[in-house]
């Protein structure tokens, strides 16, 4: 869970993995296997559902929810936004 950040979720993914490498978000096992796949395979938590992602990870659709308000997101929406626009950055610096 987030640490004294008063619980604003990460604007960027960049932020998201600055925060995981210093201990600022720690992650229960469960959520910690979701969190690694999507650190790697960002676009897939854009272009999958809930269920998708839980079966590729091995977790319950819950755990998926459950990761993003861990992050600090009120809903997989919001998390899925974010990730989105730095997708959407990285394919307009690739032009």
């Amino acid at each position: 869970m987030l640490q004294d950040r008063d619980h604003r979720p990460p604007a960027t993914l960049q932020e998201l993995k600055y925060l995981i490498a210093k201990r600022q978000i720690v992650f229960p096992n469960s959520l910690e296997q979701v969190a690694r796949q999507v650190i790697e395979r960002p676009e897939m938590i854009v272009f999958e559902s809930a269920a998708v992602i839980a079966r590729n990870c091995k977790v319950s659709q819950t755990t998926v929810h459950r990761l993003a308000q861990h992050i600090g997101f009120r809903t997989l929406r919001e998390f899925r936004a974010m990730i989105r626009d730095h997708l959407r950055k990285i394919s307009a610096n690739h032009r």
